[in-house]
């Protein structure tokens, strides 16, 4: 991969990658206190990252205050008692399940583990940008193939992408920023398509959103299919995003040698705490679920009402496709209405029902001028 010497402030020459400003720099959405000092504006809605409006449980809130006397001593690497709690609800055995600092280190630590100089990975695009990061942060190539024009994966432009050096595909799936899905039966016939020796990591996210009957979550397949991996979080629809704590399930075999590549205590004594109680609660979400569905209509139906195209969302945001995005986002913001310009797409996370009444008073007389 080779280096490239920089002289730093002292004098001192650093051996940099070459290829380390290939590497893109994952942006997050602009914070509620930074658009508060920048601003001024003292009632904002953060409707840009995909966060859940709700908090955790109760219980959950309990279970962290209760863990944090533990804090002193390291947490358990391997998750066991969360891993042993995942798989009796995923109907999979302990070892089929790894835990951890959110689904993207879990993402980074796939493509590390079959990534590397001279090597493939492909992905769709527009999609998680943490796909690039990952690949170049592996060494490998970033295959990009272009969504369909309704928004959704070409699946038969991923399969002609793979080729000989091609070691990992990503599918996410709801695929965010656009919310679209790939029906379950078109995603099996997909991997039955993928060769053996190439590793496909479906990104499910936002999968507890999904209202749509055609989807399916991709766990049950993992036992027969050693090439596949299922990531998912608990920053979503559980309200843990600042907690850092994901997991991913396939083949004992596959996902021992991919904790390979993963650091050492990589998800902390209070998360694993949270996740568990979260987790045993999870029947709770259905309200939830409920909700965000409801208000992602009202979004939609509010978008095609003022004439601005958007895809049909399955996850807790809605993709829109305005004349110019970045104008309306800056213009939104003015009005303490924090969503996300992404290139052609203008993102906007499902608030609270408030929120989400604000938003629609807001695109109204911004549009209708």
């Amino acid at each position: 991969m080779g280096s490239l010497g920089v002289v730093d402030g002292g004098g001192i020459l650093v051996g940099f990658r070459e290829d380390l400003e290939s590497i893109p720099v994952y942006v997050p959405g602009r914070s509620i206190d930074e658009i508060r000092r920048v601003y001024g504006i003292a009632e904002l809605a953060k409707l840009a990252s995909n966060e859940s409006p709700h908090p955790p449980f109760p219980e959950v809130t309990r279970a962290l205050a209760d863990a944090a006397g533990g804090v002193h001593r390291y947490p358990d690497d391997e998750a066991r008692d969360l891993r042993r709690d995942l798989a009796a609800g995923l109907g999979v055995e302990p070892e089929a399940v790894w835990v951890g600092a959110g689904s993207s280190q879990l993402l980074v630590s796939c493509a590390l583990a079959v990534g590397g100089p001279g090597t493939e990975i492909v992905h769709a695009t527009p999609s998680f940008v943490m796909y690039t990061i990952a690949a170049r942060l592996a060494g490998a190539a970033d295959v990009a193939v272009a969504l369909e024009a309704d928004h959704r994966h070409d699946l038969d432009g991923l399969l002609a992408a793979i080729g000989p050096q091609t070691r990992l595909v990503y599918v996410c799936n709801p695929n965010n920023p656009t919310g679209t899905i790939v029906p379950h039966d078109d995603l099996v016939a997909f991997l039955d398509r993928v060769p053996d020796d190439v590793l496909v990591v479906v990104d499910e996210a936002y999968h507890e959103y999904v209202t749509d009957p055609r989807h399916g979550t991709c766990v049950s397949l993992v036992a027969d299919r050693p090439n596949l991996v299922v990531t998912r979080t608990f920053s979503k629809i559980h309200g843990l995003a600042g907690l850092r704590i994901g997991y991913a399930v396939g083949t004992p075999e596959t996902i021992a040698r991919l904790r390979r590549t993963q650091p050492p205590f990589a998800t902390s004594t209070v998360a694993q705490a949270a996740a568990r109680v979260s987790w045993s609660l999870r029947d709770r979400l259905a309200e939830r679920i409920a909700e965000n569905a409801a208000e992602r209509r009202r979004i939609e139906a509010t978008l095609a009402e003022l004439g601005i195209p958007y895809s049909p969302s399955e996850a807790n945001f809605v993709a829109s496709y305005p004349d110019d995005p970045a104008d309306l986002a800056e213009r939104l913001l003015r009005r303490g209405l924090i969503v996300r310009a992404l290139g052609a797409v203008l993102r906007i996370t499902v608030g609270t029902k408030e929120e989400n009444d604000r938003l629609i008073e807001a695109l109204r007389e911004e549009v209708t001028g």
